[in-house]
């Protein structure tokens, strides 16, 4: 009997505390992919993902990548391209006010896999905000065909082609959950999930075999550096405002510049599609970094700290001590806690800080190795082999405040408390909040769940520039995978 009582307990404390993860808008899709009304009709323009590092070959030297056309198919490889009709850019803000100090902007001269790309910068920009022009800056311009590695290796080195689809998320059970169909992404217990496979891992990478368009950009650290060893760096895509045969000069200097209207940009992984709405979208994506904290921030939860939030031990070490209770600490129920019971948190913004303004943070000077995690970020910079997925599930498992039902800590009044709902017993409120629970979708083997430097992507990065992995082959050539390939 006394097994029995244990067991039942653990089980309702399971399904309570699936109230560890924010409420994801009702439409969330995975990282960028798809993710706002405007981008879905304008493929060339939507950014599936953000990258930004330290060159794994030469520490002067910092990588950013930019992705579009998701879910591009390898059996119709060659009919994606980039938009000779809207200007990509990778905006620099190195004095920490949000706004670009820097631009790099990347335009191409034609339709189809024979354009040419034109890279400019980095270089001060001649308008800032939501609203850009070209800028003319002959000594900071390279350009080069679809597909090759161009420019100047002690410079601005660049490419941009037909690259594999470096994020991976096991979004179809992600949607299983929020549908009511599946409880978890693995199964425990009674609560539905996918079984342990042979290979040791549950997950479908559900952008295994799929594709995308990828610009990136390498350049020298000096290029970029300001007033301190950090830069936060976020992309965007531009639609022309007006035709080219109206003269648009807004610097009075006798070019015709045209202007161009975001309606495109992305940060840190997966903000938008964890913290916006639907409804809210758009806007988003039209805004500007400057402005999120005012936007943004009652969407994001207070954090937990090392004090009682609300007179019930709602502390860091009391979540950590539940779900260890819970038993989603331990393999193969869940991934092992990722910071420390006793991590040292203060500020009740923490989640705010390391989210707003939605920008990836890099410092120049730290180790390329160093994730800087929940300080400076959600990790610094982000790598092509971060498990950026694992990572903000985690963190937020065990970082934000919650109203639970008594006597589980969080379950005082909230007063001036920003917590996530959860006092609806036995479950939370919202489905969508199961995601979260075991701390990762299981993508990868057990063995290396704890390993917090590779995702499992489904081809190997490369060791050289552009470092993204090569395509995946037209179906039926070797090397063709399945859409995605089932572990």
């Amino acid at each position: 009997m006394k097994s029995l009582k244990i067991a039942l307990f653990q089980t309702a404390l399971l399904a309570l505390a699936f109230g560890l993860f924010v409420s994801l808008p009702p439409s969330a899709v995975a990282a960028d992919h798809r993710d706002a009304p405007t981008v879905d009709g304008i493929q060339e323009g939507d950014i599936t993902d953000v990258y930004l590092f330290t060159d794994p070959n030469d520490s002067s030297r910092v990588v950013m990548i930019m992705n579009v056309n998701p879910f591009t198919v390898p059996a119709e490889s060659g009919s994606y391209a980039f938009s000779p009709d809207l200007l990509y850019q990778f905006k620099i803000d190195n004095n920490g006010n949000a706004r670009e100090n820097l631009v790099i902007q990347i335009t191409f001269d034609t339709t189809g896999q024979t354009q040419t790309a034109t890279v400019v910068g980095p270089t001060r920009p001649r308008m800032t905000g939501a609203r850009n022009v070209l800028v003319r800056d002959r000594h900071a311009t390279v350009s080069g065909k679809f597909g090759t590695v161009f420019g100047d290796p002690n410079g601005v080195l660049a490419f941009a082609g037909l690259r594999d689809d470096p994020f991976v998320f096991d979004f179809a059970q992600f949607s299983r959950i929020l549908n009511n169909t599946q409880d978890l992404f693995r199964q425990v217990g009674p609560f539905r999930g996918r079984p342990v496979h042979a290979t040791g891992n549950s997950g479908v990478d559900s952008f295994g075999g799929f594709d995308v368009t990828s610009i990136a950009v390498s350049v020298p650290k000096s290029m970029i550096r300001g007033s301190s060893s950090r830069i936060n760096m976020w992309a965007t895509v531009s639609q022309r405002v007006s035709k080219s045969h109206v003269k648009v000069d807004p610097d009075h200097d006798g070019d015709d510049d045209g202007v161009f209207t975001q309606f495109e940009r992305m940060g840190q992984q997966a903000f938008a599609t964890v913290f916006i709405p639907k409804t809210m979208r758009d806007a988003e994506n039209f805004e500007i970094p400057e402005h999120d904290v005012a936007n943004y921030s009652a969407l994001v939860p207070d954090a937990l700290t090392i004090h009682d939030n609300d007179g019930t031990g709602n502390t860091i070490a009391a979540r950590a001590g539940l779900l260890t209770t819970v038993g989603v600490t331990s393999l193969p129920n869940g991934a092992p806690l990722l910071l420390p019971a006793d991590f040292k948190n203060t500020s009740k913004n923490l989640l705010r800080n390391a989210l707003l303004p939605d920008v990836l943070r890099l410092d120049l000077d730290l180790p390329a190795e160093d994730q800087a995690i929940g300080q400076f970020g959600l990790q610094n910079g982000r790598r092509l082999d971060d498990p950026s997925i694992d990572i903000l599930l985690q963190l937020v498992r065990q970082l934000s405040d919650l109203h639970f039902p008594a006597p589980l800590p969080g379950s005082g009044p909230i007063g001036s408390r920003n917590p996530l709902e959860c006092s609806a017993f036995p479950a939370c409120q919202d489905r969508r909040i199961l995601v979260v629970l075991q701390g990762t979708d299981w993508i990868k083997p057990d063995s290396e769940i704890t390993d917090i430097t590779t995702e499992g992507n489904d081809r190997p990065f490369l060791t050289v520039f552009p470092y993204i992995a090569t395509p995946h082959p037209v179906p039926g050539e070797p090397g063709t995978v399945g859409f995605p390939p089932q572990q």
